[in-house]
């Protein structure tokens, strides 16, 4: 009876908080980058257009940081890959700390949205638990990488 005396060792589980929320490759031709990853791969991409540029949104498994290829257009690709990090608390909070940490904002706080041929537009619900997808911005780091923010708030 050893082991109904014993007193049970609680697990406590530390959930890690995820830094990079989002990447994207840019494509000079978005068609071909699609069908690369997606033949290379395996990956079932979705293509869906937000605020005016197309997106294939790469299908990942739940946990695994998310990302997309985006249609450059005639924009030669001038930076890689962007990382977008996470705009917890607010992204108004993390600009702040970015400019006053010798960072420059290119894109200050965007809502991505949807527009429409009629040029309405609409707030789009994420590929992950149907939540409103929420802002974005870009800015340059101290040694002038472009990179990313993502967050809902």
């Amino acid at each position: 009876m050893a082991w109904f005396n014993k007193k049970e060792k609680k697990s406590k589980i530390k959930y890690v908080k995820q830094h990079i929320r989002w990447f994207e490759i840019p494509a000079n031709d978005f068609s071909r980058a699609t069908a690369f990853y997606s033949k290379v791969f395996g990956m079932e991409i979705n293509e869906i257009e937000l605020n005016g540029i197309k997106h294939g949104i790469f299908k990942f498994g739940e946990g695994q940081v998310k990302g997309a290829i985006v249609d450059n257009g005639s924009a030669e690709i001038k930076n890689g890959i962007v990382l977008f990090f996470d705009g917890y608390p607010s992204l108004g909070d993390v600009e702040a700390k970015i400019i006053a940490n010798g960072g420059q904002i290119l894109v200050s706080k965007t809502l991505i949205k949807d527009i429409k041929e009629d040029g309405s537009s609409v707030i789009p619900k994420n590929f992950i638990d149907g939540s409103i997808l929420g802002y974005y911005a870009y800015f340059l780091d101290s040694e002038g990488n472009r990179m990313g923010l993502y967050g809902n708030s």
